[in-house]
């Protein structure tokens, strides 16, 4: 039982350290290539609760990379950016 207990507390300590490492590789990403970074937060936390999407994410690393992505992933990012087809 110990040691579950272990486990989720180290678990609840990475998960901000995640979410805040994709939020910022989400603004970097904006930054580098354009765009509007205030959906970054949003991915942040969604990657935080998806270990597949963060993986995905952090498998980014351009345009090229985010077009292929699967669709699935496609679809987290853009929920967390509604607006961005508009404009």
């Amino acid at each position: 039982m110990m040691k579950f207990i272990s486990a989720a507390v180290l678990l609840a300590m990475l998960s901000p350290a995640s979410a805040n490492e994709t939020a910022d590789s989400c603004r970097s990403y904006v930054a580098e290539n354009g765009g509007d970074d205030s959906g970054c937060e949003c991915l942040g936390a969604a990657a935080a609760a998806d270990p597949d999407l963060a993986a995905a994410i952090a498998a980014i690393e351009g345009p090229e990379d985010l077009e292929a992505a699967d669709q699935s992933t496609k679809d987290k990012i853009a929920a967390c950016f509604p607006n961005a087809d508009q404009g």
